[in-house]
């Protein structure tokens, strides 16, 4: 789940962040927290990232909009994806309950 600081938030996200955050403030400019859960499923983290770091590398292939527009988008994804699969893998060696 995404539940950035507010100093977190890019600056193109800052406005649709400040809307959400009429309805709640635990968002990630994109998406209330309660929204990014689906019902039966298992939290694995809360990671303090606008919705955009952490779903797409724009800093990375656009540095010029990275730097001007999308501000916050360094995000280790590839710590997170393994983290993700270490969980994945734990998960599904214990035995079924």
């Amino acid at each position: 789940m995404t539940f950035p600081q507010p100093e977190r938030i890019s600056s193109i996200l800052k406005s649709s962040y400040e809307k959400l955050s009429c309805v709640d403030s635990r968002n990630d400019s994109q998406v209330i927290f309660y929204d990014q859960i689906v019902p039966g499923s298992t939290l694995l983290a809360y990671v303090n990232a606008d919705h955009w770091a952490l779903a797409i590398p724009v800093a990375r292939t656009h540095p010029t909009i990275g730097a001007l527009f999308v501000t916050q988008n360094a995000y280790p994804r590839e710590a997170l994806v393994e983290a993700i699969l270490r969980f994945l893998e734990e998960d599904l060696a214990e035995p079924t309950r």
